[in-house]
């Protein structure tokens, strides 16, 4: 492999290095919180800010040095290269981080996931540098590097729209605020009264657990729908829903359960 090829690609590697890093510190985040929590809240806020530092973090920090740096030499290889970029990821963190709001506190909160991210980084890059297909075809067909600067537009539809879209009750718990709402919008719905409230907390994890044996409300208003339940003796005894919460009565009724009794 001839060092002018290695130079051709790799500031394209490394950008896609940064995006893999990118979304699995992202992944492991929203894992981290849902098994906290329950559900990954404010992972939209985390995976817009990791975004936007990462790409000064790329501008500023890594496209100079992987130009400039000898790629044949030892420090690429993995051993030596992914703990050297971990150290580099959190240093580089803690001076953006540090210098724009001036807080160590705001420093050490997120200094886990850029340790992570320069980690991640660190093991994509050093493999994909020293991987002569990808190389070679990035040589042949410089039109595939478009695959690898779009990859993080890619890889948030597949994440943040794909899924969601094939298996929402999966996915529900470890997706945005905004898209767990849409979830919860689009399945509501689905259901009517007279069907068991099972399949409906199982299609939305989480969401009703507060229903228990059978019986409980819930009522709710968020950016474009609203909705009010009723459930008794593990079925919907009324659901009501709409666009706002001025389209519906979100009065709970007491009486509703009193006047249907269990057999």
């Amino acid at each position: 492999m001839t060092t002018q090829k290695v130079n051709n690609v790799k500031q394209t590697i490394g950008f896609f290095s940064m995006t893999i890093a990118w979304t699995l510190m992202n992944i492991l985040n929203s894992i981290y919180l849902v098994s906290e929590d329950g559900k990954a809240d404010d992972s939209g806020v985390i995976i817009f800010w990791s975004g936007l530092f990462i790409t000064i973090a790329w501008a500023v920090f890594i496209i100079w040095p992987i130009s400039r740096l000898d790629h044949s030499k030892k420090l690429f290889k993995p051993q030596i290269f992914i703990p050297v970029s971990t150290v580099y990821g959190a240093l580089t963190y803690s001076i953006i981080v540090g210098g724009i709001f001036r807080s160590f506190e705001l420093v050490t909160m997120f200094l886990l996931q850029a340790i992570l991210v320069g980690f991640f980084f660190g093991l994509a890059y050093s493999l994909l540098i020293r991987n002569q297909n990808l190389i070679e075809l990035l040589n042949r067909r410089p039109l595939t590097k478009t695959i690898f600067i779009l990859s993080p537009a890619i890889i948030l539809g597949f994440f943040l729209w794909l899924l969601p879209l094939l298996a929402p009750s999966l996915v529900y718990r470890f997706m945005t605020d905004e898209i767990r709402q849409e979830i919860v919008a689009k399945t509501i719905p689905k259901y009517k009264v007279g069907d068991e409230i099972e399949p409906l907390k199982r299609a939305l994890p989480g969401y009703l657990d507060h229903i228990e044996n059978g019986s409980g409300n819930m009522s709710a208003s968020m950016e474009n729908f609203a909705f009010v339940i009723q459930v008794n003796c593990g079925k919907i005894i009324r659901l009501e829903y709409g666009k706002s919460q001025f389209d519906i009565d979100g009065t709970i009724y007491g009486k509703l359960q009193e006047e249907n009794p269990c057999p």
